[in-house]
């Protein structure tokens, strides 16, 4: 299973602008919201391959239902996450519910796809980030 340890969202926060104190910074959460739109465009297209019943002993760690999927990593939690539109995955990932999970190369495809599409872009995705 090829894992996506190595693979970013780089794209969406490549840009930076000096700040008024001189370093080069970009607003995280720009890149985020528009992470978020890219998802909310290609997640119609994703394919459900696992309804996810969670046990008692992952009640609260998305971490291990990750793990113990057709995932078969810890480290995809996050997408558990996006896929079933969770806000806390603490709170949110609740024994004896039912989640829905796809296999990650999906979840490669649409990484590969977004950074594609922003590197053709011209349009920017950072903006200046002030913590003064």
């Amino acid at each position: 299973m090829s894992s996506l340890n190595n693979k970013s969202f780089s794209s969406f926060f490549q840009e930076t602008t000096v700040d008024n104190n001189g370093i080069a910074v970009t607003d995280i959460n720009v890149g985020l919201v528009n992470l978020f739109k890219k998802y909310n465009e290609y997640k119609d297209n994703f394919d459900e391959k696992q309804g996810y019943l969670v046990a008692e002993f992952e009640d609260g760690y998305p971490d291990l239902v990750a793990h113990n999927s057709i995932l078969e990593d810890q480290t995809y939690w996050w997408w558990i996450c996006l896929l079933n539109d969770l806000d806390n995955p603490m709170t949110d990932i609740r024994a004896n519910w039912i989640y829905t999970i796809n296999d990650s190369t999906e979840i490669e495809t649409f990484v590969n796809t977004t950074n594609q599409q922003n590197r053709e872009s011209s349009g920017r995705i950072g903006s200046v980030l002030e913590l003064n």
